[in-house]
């Protein structure tokens, strides 16, 4: 089984005001089995060994996000939620659209959790934007029909899908008030993940453009998380320098920071055998990472991004 990478890090150096990790998974499998029909085996990430990766960063709260691996049931983030603690830890939770219950989503709402991560493998929706908008527009009425003041996040592999979700986005959720969250950079790549005319300019890369204007317009939060995903320049990440400049220019209140503990491997669309396999996780420096976001923030972004941005999208429940 890989083993899951602790930094020894003095509590309070990088966040003495305190701070939020908006994405992080738990994995118990022997305790909550994951679904049969999973993308992605992970092994064991336990709440002792997030508790611990949490001390050593120092970060003070943080939202728990359903691994996908579990399926639409919610049973296991709702003990988690419980187990790690409110006020402290809330979670985003997933859901069918299409047949959880009411009562479901209700009661997952008492437990703690604040928000849904659309789940397009279940739906079939990587490849088509047409069942992206499908499936973003079933999973906001159902907050809307319950009057939840929850948000959503949805992230897709094919970046160029936001030139034609940005007017679906402003047409359906801004006047619903529901707030959009993309994760990992929305997927735009750093150079060193690029090739051709876009490793000379990563911002005419596909998506980018419509990305930041939904960013600049306040109709998009994007996570800077799992820097692993879109550059091979680990463990500083030296080219993402750009990307994480581009985000706070456009809008730095719409900007939040996540750790994808405990560092699942890339998305990809996997075939069954595949993912019923037990893939390790990736070996992340996350204090290197972390050095690299404080050298290119100022204090005031840097206060923005990791405590009051998130407390604005999430301290309501938290």
């Amino acid at each position: 089984m890989a083993q899951i990478r602790q930094n020894p890090v003095p509590t309070n150096e990088f966040f003495p005001k305190g701070g939020w990790d908006t994405h992080h998974h738990i994995f118990e499998p022997n305790s909550y089995p994951y679904s049969p029909s999973r993308h992605l085996t992970p092994p064991a990430a336990t709440i002792e060994a997030f508790e611990d990766f949490r001390k050593k960063l120092g970060f003070t709260k943080s939202v728990l996000t359903h691994g996908l691996s579990y399926g639409d049931d919610c049973t296991s983030l709702k003990a988690f939620v419980g187990r790690l603690g409110k006020p402290r830890t809330s979670g985003v939770g997933v859901i069918d659209p299409y047949a959880t219950s009411d009562e479901e989503i209700l009661d997952m709402h008492a437990a703690g959790v604040c928000g849904l991560r659309v789940n397009l493998y279940a739906q079939g929706a990587m490849e088509d934007v047409e069942l992206q908008k499908k499936t973003l527009r079933a999973y906001l009425d159902r907050i809307v029909a319950l009057s939840l003041s929850w948000s959503l996040t949805m992230t897709t592999i094919r970046t160029e899908f936001w030139d034609i979700l940005e007017p679906f986005v402003k047409q359906h959720l801004v006047p619903a008030g529901v707030p959009l969250i993309t994760d990992h950079f929305a997927l735009l790549k750093a150079p060193s993940m690029l090739s051709g005319q876009h490793r000379q300019n990563p911002t005419e890369q596909p998506g980018f453009q419509s990305i930041m204007r939904l960013i600049r317009h306040g109709h998009l939060f994007i996570m800077l998380s799992a820097p692993y995903r879109v550059s091979e320049q680990g463990p500083h990440y030296e080219d993402l320098e750009f990307l994480v400049r581009a985000c706070v220019d456009a809008n730095k209140h719409q900007v939040i920071w996540g750790s994808d503990w405990p560092h699942t491997p890339r998305m990809k669309v996997r075939t069954h055998e595949d993912a019923m396999k037990e893939a390790p996780f990736l070996d992340v420096d996350d204090v290197a990472w972390i050095r690299s976001l404080r050298k290119w923030l100022s204090d005031e972004e840097w206060d923005l991004i990791f405590v009051q941005n998130p407390a604005r999208l999430f301290g309501a429940s938290n």
